[in-house]
């Protein structure tokens, strides 16, 4: 089941770079379940809404990730949530199509 949210209301800031997922043996992990085998790479985004905010770690499948910095507005296209439960924790992993930076936003990006 694919649990696809609703971002129209929400601003997405980088906070740290994208980051290459790799698997417990170091080898970058490959988007297989997409069907694209492009690698995967994480970005961590602060989610603003209704005057709070959640930090989350999205997976992205693309074969060269944009460079970002920090404080940098984004888009996120298809933000997808996966819920996942290992020895009684419930966790929920999230993954989009896309991210990618807000071109000429003077809503406090830094330029690249």
């Amino acid at each position: 089941m694919d649990l696809i949210l609703d971002t129209s209301d929400v601003k997405f800031q980088v906070s740290g770079e994208f980051e290459p997922r790799l698997d417990k043996d170091g080898v970058q992990r490959r988007d297989k379940s997409g069907g694209t085998n492009l690698p995967l790479y994480a970005v961590k985004l602060v989610a603003w809404f209704d005057a709070d905010a959640e930090t989350i770690l999205v997976t992205v499948a693309i074969a060269d990730p944009p460079k970002v910095s920090q404080g940098q507005y984004v888009t996120v296209e298809r933000l997808q949530a996966m819920p996942w439960v290992q020895n009684g924790n419930s966790r929920v992993a999230f993954r989009a199509k896309s991210v990618v930076p807000m071109s000429g936003s003077g809503s406090g990006s830094k330029s690249a």
